[in-house]
């Protein structure tokens, strides 16, 4: 396994600042941030430009680093087909953009279960979006990768395992972020113990109280087993990218981008995590 930080983390500067920053410090690698939140705007998106494209492409390539994964999180199970559509459209996007850049994993999410509409539509709309953007995302050689969200209409482990069963021979992968079950009252180790096979992307988070009353804190200051989950994710053959994914800030933490970044390699090298210039 290797460590990566997720551009999210960083949200007031432009992308290709972020990729000097994260490649200046250490880290072997970064995550793209292709979802719009309320206090992170998307650093890329279906619409970047070739010129920026070329750009990732360069700075990457000029400072040894990869880019392991795009999140192209946005709600998918809306009651308006148009909406739908629109959503599947801009993933399909990230996964244009995913070839472009040599990235080799793009991830969604459900989104929270629509209020028109029953939870048996939300199901069928979310299936429906997995097996098209997965069928789109197989012919240019990428992986889908279905992440887990607190509060959401997809949010369990038995959700995966349903949609396994749903979509039989559809090829869809995990997006394992383990806080988001954390703060569920689920172990997350029982994911990687049950559903590892399917993990393609990590992201490392911390969590603490029980939905709807829970934060994300800084790595360490919540009650994930990490000492735990990152020997289990080895053992069931996991060797991809770790990304530390920062937002604790939307939680009241107040850490300045320095600390954010050396902390997060520290928690990394903590556990033996490949960084770069590591032999």
């Amino acid at each position: 396994m290797y460590g990566c930080f997720h551009s999210v983390g960083i949200p007031d500067k432009p992308i290709l600042a972020v990729v000097e920053r994260v490649a200046a410090v250490g880290y072997p690698a970064i995550e793209l941030n292709a979802e719009t939140l309320p206090w992170a705007p998307a650093h890329v998106s279906p619409g970047t430009t070739r010129e920026t494209r070329q750009g990732i492409i360069d700075a990457c390539r000029s400072s040894n680093i990869t880019i392991p994964a795009v999140g192209a999180h946005l709600l998918m199970v809306s009651a308006d087909k148009a909406e739908r559509q629109a959503a599947i459209d801009y993933v399909n996007g990230c996964i244009d953009l995913a070839v472009d850049v040599n990235s080799p994993v793009v991830h969604i999410l459900s989104g929270p279960q629509a209020t028109e509409g029953t939870y048996d539509d939300g199901w069928r709309w979310f299936a429906e979006a997995v097996e098209k953007t997965t069928d789109y995302a197989k012919r240019h050689g990428v992986e889908l990768a279905v992440e887990a969200i607190a509060g959401h209409l997809f949010h369990s482990i038995d959700d995966y395992k349903r949609l396994f069963s749903d979509l039989g021979g559809v090829p869809f992968k995990i997006n394992f972020d383990p806080s988001h079950l954390e703060v569920q009252g689920e172990d997350p180790a029982r994911l990687v113990e049950e559903l590892g096979e399917h993990i393609v992307h990590v992201h490392l988070k911390d969590g603490l109280g029980r939905y709807p009353d829970f934060s994300f804190p800084p790595l360490d200051e919540g009650t994930i087993d990490f000492a735990g989950l990152i020997p289990a994710l080895a053992r069931s053959g996991y060797d991809g990218a770790l990304s530390i994914e920062y937002e604790a800030q939307v939680f009241g933490w107040k850490q300045d981008e320095q600390t954010i970044l050396d902390h997060g390699i520290a928690f990394l090298r903590r556990f033996g995590i490949q960084m770069r210039n590591d032999t």
